[in-house]
Order: structure tokens, then sequence, then C-alpha cells
């Protein structure tokens, strides 16, 4: 199966693999997942969001996102 919903993935899938530009940068099996947590995140896509540097992209759209707001 192959998804862009983390959410979906989690609850169906209990092996994943993250692929950035084509690489997969991460496999894992059900270790980063839900109650099997054992990675360290609290869900997959803060597990995605780390690997692929999404984590500060989202961090910085939060901090400017009521500037954004007024500018647009």
């Amino acid at each position: 199966m192959s998804t862009h919903t983390l959410e979906v993935a989690e609850a169906m899938c209990d092996r994943v693999a993250i692929i950035q530009h084509g690489k997969i940068v991460r496999r894992d099996r059900g270790t980063t997942c839900g109650s099997n947590n054992r990675a360290g995140y609290a869900s997959l896509e803060e597990l995605f969001l780390k690997l692929t540097g999404g984590a500060q992209v989202r961090d910085l759209v939060e901090v400017l996102g009521a500037d954004g707001d007024r500018a647009a």
C-alpha cells in the first residue's frame, strides 16, 4: 500500500517505509506507531516530519501563521 495519509498507514500497517526523494529514509516494523511506540515519537507523522525536515517547516508556519493571515 502507498499513501500520503499517515494516519491511515499508522492504523492499517504493521510495517512502514518513509520515502524522501525516491529513497527510503526509514523502515520500521510497528515500533514507531501507536501503543507500540518505542522510538520516542507520538505518531508516524511526527517521525515523518523529523526525518524529512518537515518539523522545522511546520514550526515556521505556526510562528508565521498569524502574520501570514494578516498579510493575505
